[in-house]
């Protein structure tokens, strides 16, 4: 006999966003793409950010829900290409200026803003 079997599906909702700053007059920024992203419960989720200043060596992702304070996620030094940290992977690629935040088996509690800091 068959069993028609439902499948839930949740559409979480990561918003990056942008962080500027600045070194010696010099207007260095950091970012973030895509400006959102849908993705369904269990998915991966691949956040990006790009900057511009080669000399940033430490770059970290926090996680930020409406009315509370960034919460610190995962951190890279530019010695490395990967880390990873249970279902959070940061990969960089320290000659394309470019780094990517990797979400595994997302949950609705990952509905929040993300950042991105150098």
């Amino acid at each position: 006999m068959g069993m028609l079997l439902g499948a839930s599906l949740l559409i979480l909702w990561l918003q990056p966003d942008w962080v500027n700053s600045q070194q010696k007059n010099d207007d260095q920024q950091v970012k973030q793409n895509p400006p959102s992203l849908s993705v369904q419960e269990g998915g991966i989720s691949i956040l990006n950010c790009d900057y511009t200043n080669s000399m940033f060596d430490y770059f970290l992702w926090y996680k930020k829900y409406p009315a509370e304070g960034p919460t610190f996620l995962i951190s890279i030094r530019s010695v490395k290409d990967k880390n990873e940290e249970g279902r959070f992977t940061v990969f960089l690629n320290k000659s394309a200026k470019h780094l990517s935040l990797h979400i595994g088996a997302s949950q609705p509690g990952d509905s929040a803003v993300y950042l991105c800091a150098a």
